[in-house]
């Protein structure tokens, strides 16, 4: 049973990076099912025995974004660097991610794509920037950051760099995407700080 238990594992881990590179590329309403399925050697049937629908393979890849943000927040939180440092270790880190992590990749794209689409604003991306925001305010008391300077406009300038390098990639030639946060965190750093 054990052996079965191991199959069924990693085949669901198979349709699901299938599915990622799907949605990455395709978008959620370009992505068919039925390419998935051909990824991964697959009949459409047997993807139905992991996954009863789209909707399904989506939500887990979001899930999976809500778990690496999740992670990275805690990870920050839990290191005794100034503010400062935890906020753009925080970006690099899910720069890293988005970089190398093709499920983190593509359920990006299917939240912000839901989320030009009119829906709700996706609760990942209002809990990163609730966290930034929180970091902004540490740093400001920490004389880190400028205390004239509005804690979420700092917050959202900083996601608009992590969201719009990603975003851009294929404009800028694909330039590894951690180096980019870099070098724009680089250009920023001066206008925030307090001295």
């Amino acid at each position: 049973m054990a052996g079965k238990q191991a199959r069924s594992l990693q085949t669901y881990e198979r349709v699901l990076d299938a599915a990622a590179v799907e949605f990455a590329q395709q978008g959620y309403p370009n992505t068919n099912l039925q390419r998935v399925a051909e990824r991964t050697g697959l009949t459409k049937g047997a993807l139905y025995g992991h996954f009863s629908s789209k909707e399904e393979l989506a939500a887990a890849l979001v899930e999976r974004l809500d778990e690496a943000v999740r992670t990275l927040a805690d990870t920050a939180d839990g290191s005794q660097a100034p503010a400062l440092e935890k906020l753009r270790s925080l970006t690099f880190s899910l720069a890293d991610r988005l970089n190398t992590d093709i499920r983190v990749t593509a359920a990006l794209r299917l939240v912000l794509d839901n989320a030009r689409a009119g829906a709700e604003p996706p609760a990942v991306l209002s809990q990163l920037r609730e966290h930034a925001v929180r970091l902004v305010g540490d740093a400001q008391r920490e004389q880190d950051i400028s205390p004239e300077l509005p804690p979420g406009t700092v917050a959202d300038l900083l996601l608009a760099v992590l969201l719009g390098a990603h975003c851009t990639a294929p404009v800028a030639g694909w330039k590894e995407l951690p180096g980019r946060v870099r070098e724009m965190w680089d250009i920023l750093a001066p206008a925030l700080c307090n001295h």
